[in-house]
């Protein structure tokens, strides 16, 4: 697969394109950061005279190690991707998709970069503290058992006493399930 992103060829009015890459191509390795798929882009650019708009979606699968109980599951990506191009004469001919929105390369050989754009995308999309599922229960504090697979002495005396002043709020909770 080619490096660049050849906008100069274009054609006039909708087109639609398919792009793959590996985690070494977009230098994610050695983030620490297991990808057991590609990272998939799907483009779809729409060409007036020149103006071209671009839109699509990055896509791939990324394993993680939840913060709370330290158990691997893995994570969709999915981030949107947008962007403009004007092809120009005198513009730049290769350009780096880097920050901007929109850039400008030559009308006639222009080409663009877009790697770096993917790798961002991939990237903001995986969470800085990533939980296996919304309801963890993480490791216990004093032996270290995983919380959601077992129970240990210390959840249990912890879950015996509580703070005797949310007694009343738990009833309340406690009657509104019943309710349901």
């Amino acid at each position: 697969m080619s490096d660049y992103f050849w906008v100069s060829d274009l054609p006039e009015g909708r087109c639609e394109y398919k792009f793959t890459w590996s985690p070494k191509q977009l230098e994610l390795e050695e983030k620490g950061i297991k990808f057991p798929n590609p990272i998939k882009l799907e483009l779809q650019c729409c060409r007036q005279g020149f103006e071209v708009a671009c839109t699509g979606n990055v896509s791939t699968k990324v394993e993680a190690q939840c913060v709370r109980c330290l158990e691997n599951f893995e994570i969709d990506v999915n981030e949107p991707l947008s962007f403009s191009v004007r092809l120009g004469l005198g513009a730049k001919s290769v350009i780096s998709l880097w920050t901007e929105d929109i850039v400008s390369v030559e009308r006639f050989s222009g080409k663009i970069d877009i790697k770096p754009r993917i790798r961002d995308a991939v990237l903001l999309g995986i969470p800085n503290y990533p939980v296996c599922h919304e309801n963890c229960l993480g490791l216990c504090p004093v032996c270290g058992v995983n919380l959601n697979k077992a129970q240990c002495e210390h959840s249990k005396r912890k879950a015996k006493s509580r703070d005797p002043r949310w007694q009343k709020l738990s009833a309340l909770l406690k009657r509104k399930i019943e309710e349901e």
